[in-house]
Parts: C-alpha cells; sequence; structure tokens
C-alpha cells in the first residue's frame, strides 16, 4: 500500500511541476518602454499596470536609461533570460532592434511593439500605435493656420531611426510643403535633450531671426525649445507646435508659450497593450495593426489639454 502510494506520487509530480511552470508563465508579461522618466511612458506604465491587474497578469517593467538602442538591446536580453509569456516593446531604432525581439520571439514569446515600430515585424503578433505621420500633417495645418500662411519654420525632432518621430517628419514635410508661403528650414536633431533643443533655438534665431514656427516632434524638444525662446526673450511670439501633452507641455500650452499640442493617450496605449497580452495568452489571433488615438489640441482649449495630459498617476 505505502509502495503503491509512492508511486502514485512520483507518477503525479511531473504533473504537477508542469501545471505550476504554466501557471507561473502563462499570466507573465514583460513591458520594457523606450527610456526611464519620460513622462509619455510613465502614463503609459500607469495603464498598463492598472490594466494587467485587472486582467489577473503578472507584469513586469524595464526601461533603458537613454533612447537608444545600445541601452535598450541589453535591457530586451535581460527580458529574453526571464522568458516571459508575450512582451510589449517600445522598439527605439526601427532596425536595431530587430534582432533581439526576433531572438525573444525564437524563445517562444510572444512580441507585441508599443507606440514605436521596427522594420521587420514578421514575428510581431500586434503593432499598437498612433497614426505618426497624420500627426505630423495635423502639425502643419495647424502651423499653417498660426502663421497665417507666411513665414519660416524649424522641425526639432530625434535623429532617423525611431519609426514614431521620423513618421511624424515625414507628414509635417509632405503637408508644409503644400503651402506657398512656409518657407520650410528642415529638421534638427536633439536626441532627447533638451538643452540641445535650447541651443538648436538660440542658433537658428541667430541664422534666422525672422523665424515665425517651431515644431517639435516630442516633449523633450519641446521644453528645450521653450527654453531657447525665454533665453532670446521671444517666448510667446514665435509660433510653437508641440507633439505630446506632458505636464510642462500643458503648462507652457496654457501660458501661452505652446500655440498647439499633438497630443497621444498613452494610458490608452498601456491599456490596450495589457488587453492584446491577456488576448494572445488564450491564444487568440490580433490585427496585425491595433490603433489607438490622437489628438490636435488648439489655444485656448485647456480642458482638452487637461484630459490628455500625461499623468504618471499610478505611484
Amino acid at each position: 500500500m505505502k509502495t503503491r502510494t509512492l508511486l502514485s506520487a512520483i507518477s503525479i509530480l511531473p504533473l504537477l511541476v508542469a501545471a505550476e511552470a504554466h501557471a507561473q508563465s502563462g499570466g507573465n508579461v514583460a513591458l520594457v518602454l523606450g527610456v526611464k522618466g519620460s513622462p509619455f511612458y510613465q502614463a503609459l506604465q500607469c495603464g498598463a499596470q492598472a490594466k494587467a491587474k485587472e486582467l489577473g497578469l503578472t507584469l513586469t517593467v524595464s526601461a533603458p536609461d537613454q533612447f537608444a538602442a545600445d541601452s535598450q538591446i541589453p535591457v530586451v536580453n535581460a527580458v529574453t533570460a526571464t522568458k516571459p509569456a508575450v512582451a510589449a516593446i517600445v522598439p527605439t531604432d526601427t532596425q536595431a532592434l530587430v534582432a533581439p525581439m526576433k531572438q525573444l520571439s525564437d524563445m517562444g514569446t510572444k512580441v507585441v511593439t508599443v507606440d514605436q515600430t521596427i522594420n521587420d515585424t514578421s514575428f510581431v503578433q500586434t503593432q499598437i500605435l498612433t497614426d505618426n505621420e497624420a500627426g505630423g500633417k495635423m502639425a502643419a495645418t495647424d502651423m499653417n493656420d498660426l502663421l497665417g500662411g507666411k513665414g519660416k519654420v524649424l522641425v526639432i525632432t530625434q535623429p532617423p531611426g525611431s519609426a514614431a518621430q521620423d513618421a511624424r517628419v515625414t507628414g509635417f514635410e509632405e503637408q508644409i510643403k503644400t503651402y506657398a508661403g512656409i518657407e520650410y528650414l528642415g529638421p534638427q536633431y536633439q536626441s532627447d535633450d533638451p538643452q540641445k533643443a535650447a541651443e538648436i533655438v538660440t542658433s537658428a534665431l541667430s541664422a534666422h531671426p525672422d523665424l515665425a514656427g517651431i515644431f517639435s516632434t516630442n516633449d523633450q524638444g519641446a521644453i528645450g525649445a521653450i527654453t531657447g525662446l525665454k533665453q532670446a526673450g521671444v517666448a510667446g511670439k514665435i509660433k510653437v507646435i508641440a507633439y505630446d501633452a506632458a505636464t510642462a507641455e500643458v503648462n507652457a500650452f496654457k501660458n501661452g508659450q505652446i500655440h498647439a499640442l499633438i497630443a497621444q493617450d498613452p494610458k490608452q496605449e498601456g491599456e490596450v497593450a495589457m488587453e492584446v497580452a491577456a488576448k494572445l495568452i488564450k491564444g487568440e489571433t490580433l490585427p496585425k495593426t491595433t490603433m489607438t488615438d490622437i489628438v490636435s489640441i488648439k489655444a485656448g482649449d485647456t480642458a482638452t489639454a487637461e484630459k490628455y495630459e500625461y499623468k504618471a498617476d499610478c505611484m
């Protein structure tokens, strides 16, 4: 009797171990953000954490110190070692992240991109995106309206390689060139460095004292641009359109230093990422692209600016 009981226990043990392993890995989801300390990604994290809790997912969040491939790749490799069921990743480079993310997929993790994308999406389950090119076109339309169809315009953006930033510039350039009275001065690159953005503005004003408008494709560039305009004593006089709705941007918008915002909904992106993860864990098939909201906020519309303000309210 004792021998039979022991044999039964031994035969059941592998099943129990397998069941426990499945329970541990089945609901495990990794979220890799674009960079630490960004209001946008903090808000995205808040949305993801709240939704993960609601759906019963075990979520781990990590981020590189810089929005750069060489900083993010080790983070993705560390996630690969943990073998999560699903990984939602904000890739910082369209090409450099392909190989490490493909390796993660090859290890059995279902890979989702959030906010940004990569050149090879053959192994990506779905891309959670806003229409960044459309956002760039919105910015160009708003700029033309603000300037009455006439003036010199500068873009401050990231170096080429970020899918979202590149698309915003493309959309802006395509649309702004349809306005005959607008002189487009081209893009300048600030690498998520507000001080660099401020220097770009002061240098541009030196070369073009009649600069009329600035479009920044993210919050760090916008914050730096406002600093540069303040240093030159022309804050509020030169029209500024900024992507994102970080608190500093919303405050500048209310103060008349930013004249329009192109806002996303990062909290919604985080929520959608977890909803997608839950569906993938259940074995559901998803569309290749999952779109989220984008809105143009005009001067004076403080209610909408506050609604879309990027808030890290999960701390």
